[in-house]
């Protein structure tokens, strides 16, 4: 609500300069308005110089400037109205969020009143807590892989997603490792991490793989990939990949400049 509240508030900007600009425009314009005669083949500029005048007077090719400037001016003063309007509306609005949203409703109440009710509507940062806390199957496939410990407090397979899991609990996004997910076609797969996108309230899904000069792993790794297209999941919509192997060494500055831009 706040990034919201501050891009209305850009609007806000944005339309006061433009009416400055407007007004600008109207005070320094000629007396009178232009009126236009197009027959598809010629077009004719007049001079309406008091209101109610139908004919006006005829604006010559050579007083094209006066035409300009008259028209510029209507034009300045139709937007004029219209952004006037807008920011009339837009400052009542920015000022009855700034005293609550309809968010707020279920945010101020006790945590005990709370959960004898189901929320219309909830904030960003709380929708994503309501996710994080909720139960979810993480898999068990070879536990006793799990053996390097995270900050939050998960047991991962390798250092690389101890860096993963420990830079996405640092950047405040949720995340659940090895949830066991349903595919559309009724099979069960669990990517490393299941991440919730606050802005867009969606899941989004990071596979690291982590031996890729690895002719078996490649192998197998690669019908996943393939696995996950057909069931509605795959790059540039809702899966991060990222790779290692012989030569190829994370960066863990890029990878987190990379999640910023995608997450927050």
């Amino acid at each position: 609500m706040k990034e919201f509240i501050e891009s209305l508030e850009r609007r806000r900007d944005i339309l006061t300069k433009c009416i400055s600009h407007a007004e600008k425009i109207t005070r320094n314009a000629p007396e009178g308005h232009l009126e236009v005669s197009d027959s598809g083949k010629n077009c004719y500029f007049y001079l309406l110089q008091k209101h109610g005048d139908k004919h006006g007077v005829y604006i010559p090719k050579k007083e094209y400037s006066l035409a300009k400037a008259l028209a510029s001016k209507d034009y300045a003063q139709h937007i004029l109205r219209q952004l006037k309007r807008e920011l009339q509306i837009l400052d009542r609005y920015i000022s009855l969020l700034k005293k609550g949203t309809a968010e707020d409703v279920f945010s101020k109440m006790c945590t005990a009143r709370q959960k004898l009710v189901t929320p219309i509507l909830v904030s960003d940062e709380l929708c994503a807590k309501m996710w994080e806390n909720e139960p979810f199957t993480q898999s068990d496939y070879k536990p006793e892989k799990k053996i390097y410990p995270t900050k939050k407090g998960d047991m991962v397979r390798s250092k690389s997603e101890v860096l993963f899991a420990d830079m996405y609990l640092d950047m405040e996004i949720p995340y659940r490792y090895e949830q066991v997910i349903r595919m559309a076609d009724g099979s069960t797969m669990a990517p490393d991490f299941s991440l919730w996108d606050k802005k867009r309230r969606r899941v989004v899904y990071h596979e690291h793989f982590g031996k890729m000069d690895d002719p078996d792993y490649r192998r197998k790794n690669l019908k996943k990939i393939d696995d996950y297209r057909r069931n509605g999941i795959y790059t540039g919509k809702n899966l991060i990949m990222t790779f290692e192997g012989d030569g190829v060494v994370l960066n863990m500055r890029e990878m987190r400049a990379m999640i910023e831009d995608l997450f927050l």
